[in-house]
C-alpha cells in the first residue's frame, strides 16, 4: 500500500510538470546547496612528464584530443591522461577549466564504493548484513517480504531490483523508509537493475555505521591523504549525500582517485606509503559481478564500477560523460569530463579504447626520443581548444611585417558593432513563459525550478556584451564575449551560485532581423545554454535551447519514471506521448518568451 502511494505521488510529480507546474512540482521546499567555487590553481601535486618520456609520441597525443573535438555529439570539457602515474597532457575545452570542480553524477557512486570498501575493512558492516536489520528503527512493519532478502552486496552489484528509483526520491522526504517500503521487481539477487537508489542506501548506511556523512568519514580516511580538497556533495532532504549523484569533484582528483586503484590503493602520503583502500576490495569491486547485458550497457558491473573493452580494465562512470577510466596494461589513467548527449556511453569512450586500449600500437614501455617539435605542437592545440566552436576566435598567423607596422601605425580602437546600435541600452519586458537561465536537466537534478525570466536588457562594449536578466526573484549581469573569449560571470538562482562561461555572436536572419545568440556555458555542470534573441521593431523573442538536449532530458526524466516496473507509471509515460500531452512537455522543454521594449525615459 505504501509502494502505491509513493507511486502515485510520481505520477503527480509528471503531472505537475507537464502542467508546467515547476514552483509546487515535490513536497518539500527547495535548500540551496551549490555554493561559490574558489577557482584552484595547480594540478594538486600530480608530478609531470612528457608524452615521449612516458613511451607515447606527442602528435598521437594531439590526434587523440583532435578526434575528440570533432566529435560533437559528445561536447567535451575537459581531459586529463597520467601514464606512470604522471601527467603527460591535460586541455579543457575554453571557458571549461581544471581550476573549478565539476558535477560527477554516477561517478560518486565508485567513491561511495570506497567508502563502503572501508567501513568493511575497518569491521563496521559485512557484504552479507541485511538492509532492513541495519535500519530497524524505521519500523516497517507492513513490507514485501522480497525487501528483507536485500543485501548490501545486492546494493553493491545493483541486484537488488528495487522499484522506489531516482524519481520518486524528489516525491518523497524520508528516502531510506520509501526504499524500505517499496517492492522489488524480481528476487534480490538474480538480476541486474541499475537504480541509484541502491548507492544512497549504501551512503545511508555508512552514515548509521559510522555516525557521520560520506564526506566527512573520508575526509581524513581518502580526500585528505590524496590532496582532495573541500570535496562537495549533495545531501537529500535529511541531510545524507546522495550517494548515487551529488559529488563534484576537479579532473585532476578525478585522476588521482584512478591512479590510486591502479596503484592498488596504496599513496605516498608525506613520503610514507600508506594503503587507503584494501588492496582486496579493488580486485573485488573491479570484477564483474554481473555479465555483459544485451541491448543495454554492453560491459558487466562490479561493486558501483563497471567494466571496460580492454585486458583488465574498468571505468568509473557518470551521465552525460564523466569517465575515469583505468588500463592497468597501458599503466594508464584518462579522465574526461562532458556534455554528452549519451547517458552512459559515447564517442570519448571508443576514442579512449581505440587509443589506450589493447589494440593500440603507438604505445611503448620505453622512452622515446625527445620531439621538441611535435610536443610544441601538441602545446598550442591543447591551448586552442574552445567548447562553442561556432564563436571561437580565428586563430591568426603570424606576419612578421605586419608586426612591424604596428610599432609605428597602432590599430584603431575597436568600436561598437553596428548591429547592436539599435538594441545597446534598452530594455524588454517579457510575458509568462517556461524560458529560464538554468538549463532544464540542472533544474530537475538539483530540484531548483523558477518562475521564468521577466525582464532583459543589454549594454555593449568594444568585444563585449552586458545581459541584465531577472529570473524569478534573482537579478543577474552576464558578460558575454563577442570576440569568441568565454567571459565568466556568476549566475546566482535561488541561492544556488553557478559560474558560467559565456560567448555572444550578432547576425542577422532571413528576414533582415537583428539576431543575437547567447552561449551560456555551466562551466561545474555538463550544461549548455543557448538562447536566440530575434529583435523586430519593438519587440524581442527569445527561443531557449540546451546541450545535452531537451531530448536527452526527456528520455533520462521519463527513462527513470517507467523502468522500474510499475503499471501505473507506464500508463502515464503512454499518456504522455499522445500528441496533445507531447505539444505541452514541448513547450516546457524548448521555451520561448516575448517581450516588449520598455520606455525608460
Amino acid at each position: 500500500m505504501l509502494d502505491l502511494l509513493s507511486q502515485m505521488k510520481t505520477v503527480d510529480l509528471v503531472i505537475k510538470f507537464v502542467r508546467g507546474d515547476m514552483r509546487r512540482i515535490t513536497p518539500y521546499p527547495f535548500q540551496p546547496q551549490k555554493k561559490k567555487n574558489i577557482p584552484k590553481t595547480g594540478l594538486g601535486g600530480i608530478p609531470a612528464s612528457t608524452p615521449e618520456d612516458e613511451g607515447i609520441p606527442s602528435e598521437y597525443i594531439e590526434q587523440f584530443f583532435e578526434e575528440l573535438a570533432a566529435s560533437p555529439a559528445v561536447r567535451p570539457h575537459s581531459v586529463l591522461l597520467l601514464r606512470h602515474g604522471k601527467l603527460i597532457a591535460q586541455g579543457s575545452f575554453k571557458p571549461y577549466s581544471p581550476a573549478y570542480p565539476h558535477m560527477m553524477f554516477s561517478l560518486s557512486k565508485s567513491v561511495t564504493g570506497m567508502a563502503v570498501g572501508i567501513a568493511i575493512k575497518e569491521g563496521l558492516l559485512s557484504l552479507d548484513e541485511k538492509v532492513i536489520d541495519i535500519f530497524s528503527e524505521k519500523g516497517v512493519l507492513f513490507r514485501s517480504l522480497r525487501i528483507n532478502g536485500i543485501t548490501v552486496r545486492h546494493l553493491l552489484n545493483m541486484t537488488s531490483g528495487i522499484k522506489f528509483n531516482e524519481a520518486g526520491s524528489l516525491v518523497e522526504k524520508d528516502w531510506v523508509r520509501a526504499f524500505l517500503t517499496s517492492d522489488c521487481i524480481f528476487e534480490p539477487g538474480s538480476e541486474f537493475s541499475y537504480n541509484s537508489m541502491n548507492s544512497y542506501l549504501l551512503s545511508a548506511i555508512v552514515c548509521k555505521k559510522t555516525g557521520v556523512g560520506l564526506v566527512e568519514y573520508l575526509t581524513p580516511r581518502l580526500f585528505a591523504p590524496l590532496g582532495i580538497e573541500d570535496a562537495d556533495w549533495e545531501t537529500c532532504p535529511l541531510g545524507i549525500e546522495k550517494g548515487g549523484w551529488g559529488l563534484s569533484l576537479h579532473i585532476a582528483d578525478m585522476a588521482k582517485l584512478g591512479q590510486l586503484y591502479l596503484q592498488g590503493g596504496r599513496w605516498d602520503v608525506g613520503g610514507e606509503t600508506r594503503q587507503l583502500i584494501p588492496e582486496e576490495w579493488i580486485r573485488e569491486s573491479t570484477r564483474a559481478q554481473t555479465p555483459p547485458r544485451e541491448n543495454s550497457h554492453p560491459v558487466g558491473y562490479g561493486y558501483q564500477v563497471w567494466d571496460f573493452h580492454a585486458a583488465d580494465a574498468y571505468q568509473y562512470n557518470g551521465v552525460f560523460g564523466q569517465y575515469v577510466i583505468v588500463l592497468p596494461k597501458r599503466d594508464m589513467v584518462v579522465a574526461i569530463t562532458s556534455g554528452s548527449q549519451n547517458l552512459f556511453s559515447d564517442v570519448s569512450i571508443e576514442l579512449v579504447e581505440t587509443y589506450f586500449g589493447d589494440g593500440a600500437e603507438k604505445i611503448f614501455d620505453h622512452p622515446l626520443p625527445r620531439n621538441i617539435r611535435a610536443l610544441r605542437s601538441l602545446k598550442n592545440r591543447l591551448d586552442s581548444l574552445y567548447a562553442v566552436p561556432e564563436t571561437a576566435p580565428r586563430p591568426r598567423k603570424s606576419n612578421p611585417f605586419h608586426t612591424f607596422l604596428q610599432r609605428f601605425f597602432p590599430p584603431k580602437a575597436e568600436g561598437l558593432p553596428l548591429l547592436a546600435a539599435g538594441i545597446d541600452k534598452q530594455e524588454y519586458r517579457l510575458g509568462s513563459s517556461y524560458g529560464t537561465l538554468l538549463p532544464l536537466i540542472l533544474q530537475c537534478v538539483t530540484n531548483n525550478f523558477s518562475g521564468g525570466i521577466t525582464r532583459v536588457s543589454f549594454s555593449f562594449e568594444p568585444g563585449l556584451c552586458r545581459i541584465t536578466m531577472y529570473d524569478g526573484t534573482d537579478e543577474n549581469v552576464i558578460a558575454a564575449g563577442l570576440d569568441g573569449i568565454p567571459r565568466r560571470s556568476d549566475v546566482t538562482l535561488n541561492g544556488d551560485v553557478y559560474t558560467v562561461g559565456a560567448t555572444a555572436k550578432l547576425t542577422t536572419d532571413e528576414e533582415d532581423r537583428t539576431v543575437m545568440l547567447l552561449y551560456l556555458s555551466y562551466i561545474e555542470t555538463p550544461s549548455l545554454r543557448v538562447m536566440k534573441f530575434i529583435f523586430y521593431g519593438e519587440k524581442l523573442l527569445i527561443r531557449f535551447y540546451e546541450h545535452p538536449t531537451v531530448e536527452a532530458a526527456t528520455k533520462m526524466l521519463f527513462g527513470l519514471v517507467g523502468g522500474n516496473g510499475n503499471s501505473i507509471d507506464k500508463m502515464l509515460i503512454d499518456a504522455i506521448s499522445q500528441e496533445r500531452m507531447a505539444a505541452r512537455v514541448d513547450n516546457i522543454m524548448m521555451p520561448r518568451a516575448k517581450g516588449t521594449l520598455f520606455d525608460q525615459t
